[in-house]
């Protein structure tokens, strides 16, 4: 196994060319520079570290645990032909109008062949250690790390405020910092694959997956590409899985439940907006005591999704402000907050890429109706079902859905890839 990490040859800035230059003067053991003889500057991709590896024979006995479950596992099964290797990647990107550094994982496979990208999306998380490049072995990171398998490079963008900018609080649900992440780490695979003792190839072909907050993530990110990068990042289909679309619709969704299962949706979303800069309400704006006084802990990082929920309160009327659940639609005290949710949902456009919704029948912290709105807005927009599809999954929930559409999405993919 590979464990140093190589830095890359990038154009980012003056300041940053300076400090390459300085620091070139005492490299570290275990760094390597690579040569600049051979190969124009890196401008996205900063450093790449090989982390992991798996034999075919490992990949192909953890996903056939799965066939006597789903049937769908065995066509993945048999076309697993290559080992995986894991890699963890630092990149530039943008936040805020300034220059950060990211991080995600990029997996292939072990092989010379060219092989399209899959960029993969994943969903909430509050847990800073939870994040992809820093959780590589979480059972839900590692179901998509062995994908790479049947021929995919499968890039997971950590999103800002995880990894290496793990200094912010992670913008939920804000689409423009979302979609930059998004673009920028397939910038930087790009660019990896470019490097010399990178053996797999790219075909040309990109595909965008992604559940729950990576659902949202995955259609506001293909959206945002095909409106301005689709000369450089061609999407050939989209897979996007339970998630929350239209964020009003899904906030009142929220607000008219006695109990719902996901308390972390609304204070997640608001107290990272407040300290985004979006606005300046407190949480005791929104949220009863003593709620309102936790988030500010319960959102630093340090806590599960699990623990977050175990901490507030699933009783809609205990934990919002009576005139929340009441005002929030319409009252003036919460035209912001309502403004941002609109702003940071995704509406419909005439894609190039295909692209199928999957939603669980019986999900109850996103319902299938988010599904069905923005498969009923493409609609309406003259898109055709040649381009769009609504698939249910019958009888499973937020939670039992996901592996059903990760083996579903694959297939899927395998069936229409060059």
């Amino acid at each position: 196994m590979q464990s140093s990490i190589k830095q890359t040859k990038y154009s980012f800035s003056l300041y940053s060319l300076l400090l390459i230059l300085a620091v070139s003067l005492f490299i570290m053991p275990g760094c390597k520079k690579e040569s600049t003889d051979d190969k124009p500057a890196n401008e996205t991709l900063v450093t790449y570290q090989k982390i992991l590896s798996y034999p075919v024979s490992t990949i192909k006995q953890q996903i056939g645990v799965w066939e006597s479950l789903y049937p769908d596992a065995t066509s993945i099964v048999s076309h697993t032909a290559s080992a995986v290797e894991v890699y963890k990647i630092t990149y530039n990107t943008i936040y805020k109008g300034e220059a950060v550094l990211a991080s995600g994982l990029v997996c292939m496979p072990q092989s010379q062949d060219s092989c399209p990208i899959i960029s993969f999306q994943n969903g909430t998380n509050t847990l800073k250690s939870g994040c992809p490049s820093e959780d590589p072995t979480n059972y839900y990171y590692t179901l998509m790390e062995y994908m790479a398998g049947n021929g995919y490079i499968i890039a997971f963008p950590d999103y800002i405020g995880f990894g290496a900018s793990s200094q912010f609080l992670h913008p939920y649900y804000e689409r423009e910092t979302t979609d930059r992440a998004v673009v920028d780490m397939i910038r930087a695979c790009h660019e990896l694959l470019g490097e010399n003792d990178i053996q797999v190839k790219f075909n040309g072909e990109h595909f965008l997956m992604g559940y729950s907050q990576g659902g949202w993530a995955t259609l506001s990110g293909l959206k945002n590409i095909e409106t301005n990068y689709k000369t450089t990042i061609a999407v050939t289909a989209t897979s996007c899985g339970a998630g929350a679309y239209d964020m009003m619709a899904m906030s009142n969704y929220v607000m008219a439940q006695k109990v719902f299962p996901g308390p972390l949706y609304l204070p997640y979303f608001i107290y990272s907006q407040q300290l985004f800069g979006a606005h300046t309400d407190p949480p005791s704006k929104f949220f009863n005591e003593p709620y309102a006084s936790r988030i500010p802990e319960l959102f630093s990082g340090t806590y599960t999704n699990t623990q977050v929920d175990a901490q507030l309160n699933d009783t809609i009327s205990v934990l919002l402000k009576s005139n929340m659940i009441s005002d929030l639609s319409s009252g003036t005290d919460f035209e912001q907050l309502r403004s941002l949710l609109v702003k940071n949902s995704v509406t419909a456009w005439q894609p190039t890429s295909k692209i199928n919704f999957y939603h669980g029948s019986a999900d109850l912290n996103v319902p299938p109706e988010q599904s069905l709105i923005m498969y009923n807005s493409f609609l309406s927009l003259g898109v055709g079902q040649d381009k769009i599809q609504l698939i249910s999954l019958p009888g499973t929930d937020h939670e039992t859905s996901l592996l059903p559409w990760g083996l579903k999405t694959i297939n899927w993919f395998n069936e229409i890839k060059k």
